[in-house]
């Protein structure tokens, strides 16, 4: 009887542990880069769906499970994946190091230089391209017109000034002052044109083919098709906007209704 005692109480302590294992457990931790805290880091618990953000401290809190993966993801840095350990539990603590993330630009040869300055500077090459008589005004350059806190220092336009010739800088002779909108929209537009083009590519760099092909069940193949599907989303705005847990969470979304299609 004795014996029939002790091995129901081993098995009681054996289903305890197992339970124990599969509770969710509250982490903290302290992001780090180069010994600086880093902070809006979006720390994303891939198994659990639940994610977080660094504080100005880089100290985050998420609750975790053994062998959940966690995402640790900030635009500046590069992407970060780490697997919760029987450690990580036991010390109740995960702290992360993240890496720059440093576009390096290509190497660029300038031909015919002997690398003494005065001797290069007396023998450059004649500019053939004719000056521009392009007149502007220097307080102009301190504005981005593309920043959504530019404020255009002119006043109202008046409608004769804008329709008749005679009109243009105050009269025959004088130089036009009216900003030229049809360029600077035409420059915003390239610049969206190639955040867009390069959108896709960056996204799959950023989650990595696993999140596409194992979780969100997207052909490899069909992945940039998939990233355009969900662009009424504005998956693209979202993202540049650093709320990549909205954008995690509207692939998830659409990527059933995208299985659902194809099946």
């Amino acid at each position: 009887m004795n014996l029939k005692l002790t091995n129901l109480f081993v098995f009681i302590i054996i289903a305890m542990n197992g339970f124990s294992q599969e509770k969710s457990m509250v982490l903290s931790g302290k992001i780090l880069s180069s010994s600086t805290a880093v902070s809006n880091v979006h720390v994303f618990n891939l198994n659990s769906r639940l994610g977080t953000v660094s504080n100005d401290l880089g100290v985050y809190v998420i609750s975790v499970k053994l062998n959940d993966t966690l995402l640790f993801s900030s635009l500046q840095y590069k992407r970060m994946q780490l697997i919760v350990t029987n450690e990580h539990l036991k010390n109740r603590i995960i702290n992360v190091n993240l890496i720059p993330d440093v576009n390096i630009l290509d190497e660029v040869f300038i031909n015919d230089l002997t690398g003494d300055l005065d001797y290069d500077m007396k023998n450059k090459p004649k500019d053939t391209i004719p000056e521009s008589n392009f007149k502007y005004d220097p307080t102009q350059l301190k504005q981005d017109p593309f920043s959504p806190n530019y404020v255009q220092e002119q006043s109202e336009p008046d409608a004769r000034r804008m329709t008749d010739p005679t009109m243009a800088g105050g009269g025959v002779g004088g130089s036009a002052t009216i900003p030229n909108y049809a360029l600077l929209a035409e420059l915003k537009l390239k610049r969206e044109l190639a955040r867009k083009k390069k959108f896709p590519e960056k996204i799959k760099k950023e989650f990595g083919l696993d999140f596409f092909t194992n979780k969100l069940k997207i052909p490899e193949e069909r992945i940039n098709e998939f990233i355009s599907y969900c662009e009424s989303r504005d998956i693209l705005k979202k993202y540049y906007s650093n709320n990549v847990l909205e954008v995690i969470r509207i692939l998830k979304e659409e990527s059933k209704n995208f299985n659902n299609i194809e099946d």
